[in-house]
């Protein structure tokens, strides 16, 4: 019998994954037709990596099903600079910009990577030196003419700036993703979901044939169907890394986060009025506390007990409903 080994399974994948995306989503187990990738990329304005995850979870056919979807999407682009001191600086780029910075550092890293460095900001925890990462946050509100329902959405990814590494435990924090509306909209309770995806690279419990251990990248996620916080404007998860261990040379890269919750009209209906979705992305340095440091009011601003330590990353779209 064949035997393939993970390692070759994964070269395999990433040659899948680098080939024309439009390709790769026609051949997916879905069977997408063309006019089906065409309405997920142009009414609903998915990226490929987003079909591709929405393939992967089953919910695909959500949006497909839907026959008179009314779409507004905003997307917002960010620097994030981890300085040596610990502290952490949030500058927001338009769309060149961000592709600029996102391909000048990539080819500064694997510079250091071609000359025997790692790249990374810190090593076994000692800082070296600055980090700059980049993160697109993607905000959706969905209505759906044909039976009314509506949905508010959320997703975020952190660009890949490294050929070779990515996050290490010392690079991760206690984040937030969360979901605000306008005071005329309300989010149903229990509609709320959640999904954070991942790559990682580590010990995959095997060993060559001269016993070293293999280590390799592979892909994982998690999810959570219960909001960690239900306020009056919006709702909030917490974003959950994974463990790593910096001895163990693990790390995580293509980090990507979902988050949706369906949408209702304040008054008996909808139409009439202009309904506001904001997005956050909360970026802290240290273990949160759930009561009383995060709240949501109406409005869907942000409140966060100590402002002076976290990196508040806002996106935001709005549409009016016709009567």
């Amino acid at each position: 019998m064949l035997k393939i080994s993970k390692f070759s399974l994964s070269v395999a994948l990433i040659s899948i994954l680098s080939m024309n995306p439009t390709m790769v989503l026609a051949n997916s187990g879905d069977n997408l037709s063309p006019a089906e990738i065409k309405k997920l990329k142009e009414v609903f304005k998915f990226s490929d990596q987003h079909i591709e995850d929405l393939i992967e979870d089953g919910l695909v056919q959500e949006y497909l099903s839907m026959e008179k979807p009314v779409v507004s999407k905003k997307e917002e682009y960010y620097e994030l600079t981890s300085q040596a001191n610990g502290e952490v600086e949030v500058e927001q780029l338009t769309k060149s910009e961000f592709d600029i910075r996102v391909a000048e550092n990539q080819d500064a890293n694997e510079q250091k990577e071609g000359d025997g460095e790692t790249g990374l900001i810190s090593t076994l925890g000692y800082d070296v030196e600055d980090r700059h990462d980049y993160i697109t946050l993607e905000t959706w509100f969905i209505y759906d003419e044909d039976n009314w329902d509506a949905q508010a959405s959320a997703r975020f990814e952190f660009a890949d700036n490294s050929s070779t590494y990515g996050f290490t435990k010392a690079d991760l924090y206690d984040d937030i993703l969360a979901i605000g509306v306008s005071q005329n909209a309300r989010l149903i309770p229990g509609s709320e979901d959640f999904s954070l995806k991942y790559r990682l690279y580590g010990f995959n419990g095997e060993y060559d044939k001269y016993g070293n251990p293999i280590f390799e990248w592979y892909s994982d996620s998690k999810s959570a169907r219960k909001a960690d916080l239900r306020d009056e404007g919006g709702y909030a998860f917490n974003v959950k890394y994974p463990s790593l261990n910096n001895n163990r040379r693990q790390y995580i890269k293509n980090i990507r986060g979902y988050m949706k919750v369906d949408v209702e009209p304040e008054g008996s209906s909808w139409g009439g009025k202009r309904y506001d979705v904001w997005s956050h992305y909360l970026h802290t340095q240290y273990k949160i506390h759930w009561s009383g440091s995060v709240s949501i009011p109406l409005g869907g601003s942000i409140a966060f007990e100590y402002e002076d330590d976290v990196q508040k990353i806002t996106g935001h779209t709005s549409e009016r409903i016709r009567d």
